[in-house]
């Protein structure tokens, strides 16, 4: 059976460490192991947890342990799951993405021995007046992959600040899976679990790839119609063929109008919202991990009309064959559409080519390409940014083309093409201190796909 996985997640100062001693205290009778980042060298967190009746207590200071391949984590990972225990708490550091920390732990060679819970996000309402910019643009990122959202300490917070506290909940979709009130980190063990048909409890196909969709139709008015869709974190979509659905929706079918379109997509580009207002289809970046979902709303909406959506739904999910085929050559895609497909023969015969990234990347090897050669070879745009997508449905954030002009395309050792354990088919490194590369993008395994923007 794989080991229960926890991430509690929050800013500096939120009661993190208090709430998984709560935890600790609270599960006497489990074998619990703990993994706590600090981003300091003084290991602060794990020396207050080693009095706590954990089973194992893994320290990564230093660092950050939200990023696509870091060692010292997935070292800890192996190190902790090797002793069996019931159950895995994971405390990033206040400054990590937990978003980051998800995909690291479905991409890393573990994924398989553990089973995500839902992500705890513990927030301080207190702060909510008197943040930063950043921090107020990193608590409201921590909050929106929240599956369990906290407002911990509210026996210190005025009723202002639950008041900014409920406003922040209100903001939020999809919305977290529960939401509480608390001291002293304080949560009941249920909240540690999924509901019925959440999470990891979505139903999935019997395939074994999950594209099987929830429908439920809602009528909110005589005129409207409103139909849900739902998907397991493990579909991966089309971005063009779930934009194109989109953008079908809207230019009206079977005597319907669309009158809203708002759904999170995990894509061979990345997580992204779509929405279509007034016509128009708008497109951002999600930390939303859960799960893939849509809200549809047609005006005089027939079943006729939500069955040709569901099944443009339907075909914009990247089947295991295309998944498959994609993993054996990279895909060039240019703001303008066009695209091209780099062999390994390619890359290897690029001008400045290195034989042994060891000397600039260390514990890395492997013969690779620089980005710099391939992209000025096809003629990129010198400006901009691009998407490095991986085999597995991963994608980074956005990398300045400055910054991945800097990086290497692994794609042999000694000869041979890489294989999944070594990150092949090709592997992305930016060596460290790169200007502009987040560290997020420095390390990408299974590429398959870079998009330009």
């Amino acid at each position: 059976m794989p080991t229960p996985v926890h991430i509690v997640a929050g800013f500096l100062g939120t009661g993190k460490t208090t709430a998984i001693r709560h935890q600790l205290a609270s599960r006497r009778g489990e074998k619990v192991a703990v993994i706590v980042n600090d981003f300091g060298e003084a290991g602060l967190d794990e020396a207050v947890l080693s009095g706590e009746p954990s089973f194992a207590i893994r320290n990564i200071p230093g660092g950050c342990v939200c990023c696509t391949a870091p060692e010292g984590f997935i070292d800890a990972l192996g190190a902790v799951l090797a002793e069996k225990p019931d159950r895995l708490i994971i405390e990033p550091t206040g400054l990590a993405r937990p978003q980051d920390l998800v995909d690291t732990i479905r991409r890393s060679p573990h994924k398989d021995a553990l089973a995500l819970g839902p992500l705890v996000v513990l927030v301080d309402p207190a702060r909510l007046a008197t943040k930063s910019d950043d921090e107020a643009e990193l608590i409201a990122l921590q909050a929106g992959i929240a599956d369990v959202l906290v407002a911990n300490r509210t026996d210190l917070s005025s009723a202002e600040a639950l008041a900014r506290f409920d406003a922040l909940v209100s903001s939020l979709w999809p919305p977290p899976l529960s939401v509480h009130k608390t001291t002293r980190g304080q949560l009941p063990a249920a909240a540690f679990e999924w509901p019925a048909n959440e999470g990891a409890r979505i139903p999935r196909a019997a395939s074994g790839h999950a594209h099987t969709h929830h429908d439920h139709g809602h009528a909110s008015t005589s005129a409207h119609t409103v139909r849900s869709f739902r998907w397991s974190p493990d579909t991966v979509f089309s971005r063009e063929r779930v934009s194109r659905a989109a953008l079908r929706a809207s230019e009206g079918l079977a005597g319907a109008k669309l009158a809203r379109w708002k759904g999170i997509f995990r894509t061979d580009q990345g997580v992204l919202l779509l929405e279509v207002a007034g016509g128009q289809m708008h497109e951002e970046r999600s930390p939303f991990r859960r799960d893939s979902r849509l809200d549809v709303i047609l005006e005089g909406g027939s079943e006729d009309a939500f069955g040709r959506i569901a099944s443009w739904l339907a075909g914009a999910v990247l089947s295991d064959n295309e998944r498959a085929a994609r993993a054996t050559r990279v895909e060039l895609v240019f703001p303008n559409g066009r695209t091209r497909f780099i062999e390994r023969d390619e890359l290897a015969s690029l001008p400045g080519g290195v034989a042994d990234v060891s000397r600039l990347v260390p514990k890395r090897s492997g013969a690779a390409a620089r980005l710099s050669a391939l992209l000025d070879a096809h003629k990129a745009p010198p400006q901009g940014s691009a998407v490095v997508c991986a085999a597995d449905g991963f994608a980074s954030e956005p990398v300045p083309l400055s910054a991945l002009r800097e990086g290497l395309l692994v794609h042999s050792i000694e000869g041979a093409p890489l294989d999944a354990k070594q990150g092949g088919p090709y592997r992305l490194l930016i060596p460290e201190g790169v200007p502009g590369a987040p560290s997020g993008c420095a390390n990408v395994k299974g590429v398959v796909r870079i998009v330009l923007k």
